[in-house]
């Protein structure tokens, strides 16, 4: 093709048809123009395909780590809601010393509670990652929006239950007899007579149960939405098939 120019070229100079020449040149040069063009839009159209495919691969990975989150906390939630109730049950029942003795789930409603942390790793890596049009700027707010909403209260009430708890341990360990015996040896009978008749304690038990119980409900409401996104997202990603 590029001899066939040269050629023409050269022929309409030979034959002193400068005007035509000129009006060949010009129109090579816009061909030469057009064919860069129509390459650049190929690469801009791959690149935008790529950076499509490196998305979505991000989408499918929090996906993932969402769905982790969820199958952890269907495991910890029936644990917190076990320990909420038999709290109660120490805070307005009159539970014998021989219920105390023979029942360690009593001990274990309040001496521990299991704990949660979100899955960000994949989130972080959406924060390098720039939006590529509107949906994906949309989705990626949505996202961002969840993660910060999420992470600050599960972190303020995680900090309080921390801290009710570790309060609660801390006095005992100094000042009560029976929390040796029932942490270290299982042993229950001196915290029965302890519970009895100790307003101090069920009052410490009754706090340390609504601080457990804000937590709870701040993990379930993120259970709630972690599916709600989950279904966001995939609904974008079946849209780009």
């Amino acid at each position: 093709m590029i001899k066939l120019f040269r050629k023409i070229r050269q022929k309409m100079l030979t034959e002193n048809k400068f005007s035509k020449y000129i009006l060949y040149a010009i129109g090579e040069i816009i061909l030469v123009v057009i064919g860069i063009l129509i390459a650049l839009q190929i690469n801009n159209s791959n690149n935008l395909h790529l950076q499509k495919v490196e998305i979505s691969n991000v989408y499918l990975s929090i996906i993932e780590e969402l769905e982790n989150d969820i199958q952890i906390l269907d495991e910890y939630l029936p644990i917190y809601n076990w320990k909420i109730d038999m709290m109660k049950r120490i805070v307005y029942e009159n539970i014998s010393i021989d219920d105390w003795t023979k029942k360690d789930s009593l001990f274990l409603s309040f001496s521990g509670y299991p704990d949660f942390g979100i899955g960000q790793e994949r989130f972080q890596l959406l924060q390098s990652k720039v939006a590529i049009d509107n949906e994906t700027r949309n989705l990626n707010n949505k996202i961002s929006d969840f993660y910060h909403k999420h992470t600050v209260n599960i972190n303020v009430k995680t900090v309080e239950a921390s801290t009710s708890f570790d309060r609660n341990i801390n006095y005992w360990e100094e000042n009560e007899e029976w929390f040796s015996l029932a942490y270290a040896d299982r042993e229950y009978s001196k915290l029965g007579e302890y519970a009895m008749d100790n307003p101090l304690f069920r009052n410490k038990i009754a706090w340390y149960r609504i601080i457990l119980f804000r937590l709870e409900k701040a993990l379930r409401e993120y259970q709630t939405e972690a599916n709600a996104l989950q279904k966001d997202i995939k609904t974008y990603l079946n849209s780009q098939k």
